[in-house]
């Protein structure tokens, strides 16, 4: 890769995230099951001609498996807004609607509840953080962390906490408090079977996968899942898009593990989620703060059993894999509105695929405290992330393992950092391209770009601040699903670094394996891309 290519994929990755990533495609309606077989009864050739429309109209829209590679025993899942199909067989809808109260000693449930064995239903049973009276917080420590404290009202129980939010900058963050009225708009599409689906249309509303009981599910190996995403639109308000609550554990011996490692196995994992060559798809969700039972952990602890947290827009309860298609030219945009963009409660793997992720918090998180494993093996993942107060790019509580594939990340002036393992990482192979405000910049051997004073304004680029003196052009028709591709180069546009260019020659050094690392200032002016996007010699 030619020397300032490096530079310049991150800085155009970040404009292209501020400028046109993550625009949702607008729903697709059912295929409509009511058409009639012939020409309505007074035989009008208007009527006639109307039924050849509509069944040429239902011949576009009907579920195909072309993009998907035609995978035998695959079911397809249709969705139309608010309502869906599985092989063309309405799912029933029940009227199924969650409640929560601090001044009640448990969460319930109130309407008719789901007595079926289908493989996917609707309800109104979504979990979601509830609107609170702001006046009744106090900022308190709970389990070693400052938050915002709201404790229960009902009769005995004011002594334990009923929820709490995260201490973000001074003001109580409010957005992620969500009305009764709001929940019961946002549709959960329960799957219930374990199997393939192709997932196609809009969802206004979560996707919710429940193959049983979890107990149960942890250990077994026929409760799979797998989703192939092949032009899905998926819009929660008030929670995930997605959540896979109750499937196989792959690595569900490592509490009996004495030691731990970078290195893990998800190759049978209970959750496999493929992008279809040739789709976008896009899943944007809030989170659900912590949600507390009004129940100790265990005889003298302070720390109470957990009800509901849910931080990321994409989440899973067990180990996931992130797959692309045959040439891996399907793209999956997810972007979170209050929280984290991807999280999983043990391990994540991303093996191929164009995954761009926008966030307030971390854009990546497994959470398994020194167990945790992020891998990337393949593919192509842009990371936007901690455009609220705070937040990592990728956080593990555990290790980063980098073995292929592209990782660009970047983080706003003042965020935290942007790759942050409790454990340690290691770079293996592939290629990681960094712009940060400085936090991290020791990983993978020092790699990483940050610009010289006065570059850009605050020392790092930022979208919404522009190039300074100087001037971008993408090429005509933009890039690849809205993001910049490495391998489809510069097309007609050209980049031009700001006047007196980045303080130095942009090289990278030896023995990064793939990282970039300007080297001290040289005086020499930063090199443009070839006319035609290739990559030149060194």
């Amino acid at each position: 890769m030619k020397k300032a290519a490096a530079v310049i994929m991150a800085l155009i990755f970040l404009l292209s995230l501020s400028a046109c990533t993550f625009t949702l495609r607008a729903g697709t309606s059912a295929p409509d099951t009511d058409t009639p077989d012939a020409a309505s009864e007074n035989g009008s050739k208007e009527d006639a001609q109307a039924k050849e429309n509509t069944a040429a109209q239902d011949s576009d829209d009907a579920p195909s498996k072309e993009n998907a590679g035609g995978e035998d025993g695959a079911h397809v899942l249709r969705l139309g807004g608010d309502s869906a199909e599985l092989d063309g067989v309405a799912a029933e809808e029940f009227d199924y609607v969650w409640k929560i109260d601090p001044g009640k000693e448990s969460e319930w449930y109130e309407g008719e509840e789901p007595e079926t064995d289908a493989a996917v239903y609707i309800a109104h049973d979504i979990w979601y953080y509830p609107e609170l009276d702001e006046s009744g917080f106090s900022k308190e420590v709970y389990d070693d962390e400052t938050e915002w404290v709201y404790r229960y009202t009902a009769e005995g129980l004011t002594d334990y906490i009923f929820s709490t939010l995260p201490v973000l900058g001074s003001a109580l963050p409010s957005e992620m408090m969500h009305t009764a009225e709001e929940a019961y708009e946002n549709k959960v599409l329960h799957i219930t079977k374990a199997g393939t689906y192709i997932l196609e249309g809009s969802w206004k509303g979560q996707i919710f996968v429940d193959l049983g009981d979890r107990d149960e599910t942890f250990a077994d190996e026929s409760a799979k899942i797998k989703l192939i995403l092949n032009g899905a639109d998926v819009e929660c308000s008030c929670a995930p898009a997605i959540i896979f609550y109750s499937a196989y554990e792959c690595d569900n011996g490592w509490e009996d593990r004495e030691s731990y490692g970078a290195e893990v196995d998800t190759s049978n994992a209970g959750v496999t989620v493929e992008i279809a060559d040739g789709t976008e798809n896009s899943f944007t969700g809030a989170n659900v703060f912590r949600l507390l039972k009004a129940k100790y952990k265990s005889e003298g602890s302070t720390v109470q059993k957990k009800a509901h947290k849910t931080d990321g827009a994409f989440y899973s309860f067990v180990s996931m894999n992130v797959n692309g298609g045959e040439t891996g030219a399907g793209i999956l945009n997810v972007r979170s509105t209050t929280f984290e963009g991807i999280g999983s409660e043990l391990h994540l793997t991303v093996n191929g695929g164009h995954v761009n992720v926008y966030s307030q918090d971390d854009g990546i998180n497994v959470n398994e405290d020194d167990v945790s494993v992020f891998t990337m093996n393949g593919g192509v993942l842009h990371i936007f992330a901690g455009l609220g107060a705070e937040g990592d790019c990728i956080d593990s509580n555990g290790y980063i393992t980098v073995n292929g594939g592209l990782i660009a990340a970047g983080t706003p002036s003042g965020s935290d950092e942007v790759l942050d393992s409790n454990c340690g990482n290691v770079e293996n192979g592939g290629e990681v391209i960094i712009v940060g405000s400085g936090r991290g910049m020791g990983f993978f051997g020092g790699g990483g770009f940050q610009p010289p004073d006065g570059a850009f304004p605050g020392g790092i680029f930022d979208p919404a601040e522009g190039f300074g003196e100087g001037t971008f052009t993408p090429p005509e028709g933009g890039f690849f699903g809205g993001m910049f591709d490495p391998s489809e180069g510069f097309g007609d546009g050209a980049f031009a670094p700001p006047e007196g260019g980045f303080g130095g020659s942009f090289g990278p050094p030896e023995g990064f394996g793939g990282m970039r690392q300007p080297p001290e200032e040289s005086g020499e002016e930063a090199p443009l891309p070839p006319e035609d996007g290739t990559e030149e010699d060194g």
